[in-house]
Parts: C-alpha cells; structure tokens; sequence
C-alpha cells in the first residue's frame, strides 16, 4: 500500500462560511472566536484566543469548530494551519480538516506546515489569491502507520515546544528591558551601581525637565548641540538579492531595528559607484528611519561595525555625534530611543495616514536630551548590554531551533528518513 494519500482520503474537508454583510453588529458581541487570518499568524500550533467574537446569530451563519480540531487558511495568507483550543467559527478563507481516517491530527498538522509552500504555488489568481476544498483534497502527502505519525509530530512537538518556551524567555526579557530602559532613563544610576531612589523616595535628587523630572546632575540641551549634519540616502533600483562580498548594497529599512544595526539586511545594486563613498554607512555612525509605517519611523540603530560598500536608503537619516566629550554615541542612540524622546517625536511626526508618516530635520534638531554623565553614561551602557545579551543569546537558539525543525521535517515528513514508533506511541492494542 502506498504512503502517499492524497488529503481527501484521510480527512473530510469543509469550507468556512461567513455572515453577511460582515459589517452587521448584529453578529459579534458573543462568546465564541471569531478566526481570521491576523489570530492564526500571531499564535503558534495553538489557537486559544482571537480578536473578535460572535454572537449567535453570527455563530449560525459560520462554521463551528471546537477544541482538537485543525483548519487551514486558504485565502491571502494560504496554507497556515493551526490547532483549535477554543470554541470558535471560521470563515470562509479557512477548511477545516475532520473525521480523519487512518491519521492522527498532530501530524496532519505538521504535514500540512510541510506543504505550506506547495499550497501557495497552486493558489488560484484572483481578487485574492485563494485555494478551494478540491484543491487542497487532492493533494498528497506522506502518510506512514500511524504509530510512525505519532513518532515525528511527538519529535517535532518537542522541537516547537523548546522554542515557544525560548521566544517566551525572549519576550520577558523585552520587556524587562522596557521597564528598565524607562528607570535608566528617568533616574540614572548612582556611583555605586544602584538605580537612584524615585521621585517619591527622594523628591530633592530631581528637577523638572521637558522629559519631566530628572536628576539634578543631568545637562539638558536640544539634539542639534550634539550632532553633526543629518544626511539623507539613496533608494535606487536594487535587485532582490544581498550584496556579495565585492559589491555595492543598499540597505533595507530592516537594517534599523531597536534590536541593533543589521547590515545583511540590504539589496544589491546593480552597479557601484565612487559617488556613493559620501553616503556609505561607516562605524560610528548614527541611524534614524525617517520615513514609513507610524510605528517604524524614529527606530534608531548605532553602527558598532559594518561591511563596506553599504549605502543607507533614502527612507533613513544618519548622523554623527559631535566630538564634544559631553556624549558616547551608543548612549546617545540608546537614549533616542527612550520613551520620553519617542514620545516627542511620536507627536510631531508628519503624514496623513499611520501607513506613511516622516520625520524631518527640524524635529530631530529640536529634540530635547538628557546628558548624564560619562561615567554613568557607561554604567547605563553596561546594565543594558546585560539584557541585550540574554536576548541575543536566546535569539540565536530559536533561530537553530528553527533551522533544527526545518530540517527535521524535510527527513520525516518525506519517509527520507524514517523513526520507530515507542511503546506509549503504538496507541491501544
């Protein structure tokens, strides 16, 4: 018997159905999840929350789907599958996978993360690129014993597991350093090593700043006192690709992250020039996206090293701190992103929709800063790098986590290589 099955012969396929108009109140308000696309693509294997919910009259023009059950997206975003843990309704850019005939639901779910591609290949063109149940029914996918099924979606759960709980360490140490960059930034630290006490503890340690109040030995001056020009970039047609090791890039708007400076984030020029020495990003220098989506302009990144031949694109300023001795420039990036400076531009930025919104010269010049000292300048450095570095680190086993899991399923989901089911996976007797 062979082991390649197409979808609709271990599992009935049903379409979503969605109440009409989509607008009507009168459908939402209830207790039962409401899926869309944007609730599968922020969770993981589970889903066990969504955005919005249906009342009844919503919930008996949809398709109900309980806890255990699998769907798949088949409309925009196409071939996404998820496990519900909820009592929810899809719509119709989801098919839900049930009744399933010699296949255990886990690893169907893995299978149909393996095919994600394949599914994306055969969307039909449209208004929106979608699949539809007899598509994604002919399909097929390996399909072993199902001892053999339960094996590799234990061994690839395992895999998942250990990286959710590597990108929840993540996000708890991000937000551990929100918290820590808001105290740095408001009291400092004291020649011992130690936050300085609140306001509240000690209310003559502080004066009233543009940024509220803030230690006494603070300096306070606008950001035009402390940097150079602010240049602007070059945007040409790039290919799609990285530069190699001898060419001209130019970076992308993801080069600048508050994560750090990444330089492989750029697109090959077709062409070098000597004219782009002027705008080739060096050490030292500072980076400012300036143009974009509301909540990604005013994302600052310091260059520590970079490879040469990279120009910095039009949607980006860079700047230089002034050799003043009054600032360290990883302190001063690292201050630009603070909340009270975010806050300041966050008001002043210009545009008609949150889609694409700037930031200009004038407003980055009259931003006002705070100028602690350079021993607590380094000190600040220090106690943030600590944070920084428990995310990197975490940062780099979820990616190999990831790479692991890639690689595991192009093997077992393949029959390439094959693994024997253990006892308490050979199911009942």
């Amino acid at each position: 018997m062979s082991e390649l099955k197409r979808i609709d012969a271990i599992a009935r396929i049903r379409r979503g159905a969605s109440p009409r108009p989509i607008e009507d109140s009168r459908y939402f308000g209830g207790d039962v999840g409401w899926v869309r696309i944007i609730d599968v693509t922020r969770s993981s294997r589970f889903l066990r929350r969504t955005e919005q919910y249906l009342s009844p009259l919503g919930e008996s023009l949809s398709v109900r789907v309980k806890p255990g059950d699998l769907i798949m997206s088949i409309c925009g975003t196409i071939g996404r599958p998820i496990m519900i843990d909820m009592q929810a309704c899809i719509h119709d850019g989801f098919v839900q996978l049930f009744d399933l005939v010699g296949a255990d639901a886990s690893f169907l779910y893995y299978a149909l993360q393996h095919a994600e591609p394949a599914f994306r290949a055969m969307g039909q063109p449209g208004t929106q690129t979608n699949l539809n149940t007899l598509l994604v029914g002919r399909h097929a996918i390996f399909c072993p014993a199902e001892s053999e099924q339960r094996r590799i979606a234990n061994i690839l759960s395992t895999v998942d597991e250990t990286t959710e709980q590597t990108e929840a360490l993540i996000a708890k140490y991000q937000q551990i350093k929100a918290g820590l960059m808001q105290d740095l930034f408001t009291r400092g630290i004291t020649p011992d090593g130690h936050l300085r006490p609140t306001r509240a503890q000690a209310p003559q340690i502080y004066k009233e700043s543009p940024f509220g109040w803030v230690p006494k030995e603070w300096n306070l001056g606008r950001l035009a006192d402390y940097i150079g020009a602010i240049d602007s970039g070059w945007s040409p047609n790039c290919e799609t690709r990285p530069a190699g090791p001898d060419e001209w890039g130019v970076l992308k708007t993801t080069a600048v992250v508050w994560e750090g400076y990444r330089p492989s984030e750029n697109k090959a020029l077709p062409e070098g020039s000597s004219l782009l020495r002027s705008i080739e990003v060096r050490t030292g220098d500072i980076l400012i996206t300036r143009k974009g989506p509301v909540d990604r302009v005013g994302v600052v990144a310091f260059v520590q090293e970079t490879p040469p031949r990279l120009i910095f694109p039009d949607t980006v300023f860079r700047t230089k701190l002034l050799s003043s001795g009054a600032y360290l420039a990883p302190f001063l990036a690292r201050a630009l992103g603070s909340r009270a400076v975010q806050k300041f531009w966050w008001q002043r930025k210009v545009g008609l929709a949150d889609a694409q919104v700037n930031l200009n010269h004038g407003i980055l010049r009259a931003t006002p800063v705070m100028v602690p000292s350079i021993r607590e300048q380094e000190a600040i450095l220090i106690r943030l790098g600590q944070v920084d570095e428990v995310v990197e680190t975490s940062s780099l086993l979820a990616s190999k986590l990831r790479a692991q899991k890639h690689g595991l399923m192009h093997d077992l989901l393949t029959g390439r290589v094959r693994v024997k089911a253990t006892q308490s996976e050979e199911g009942p007797a």
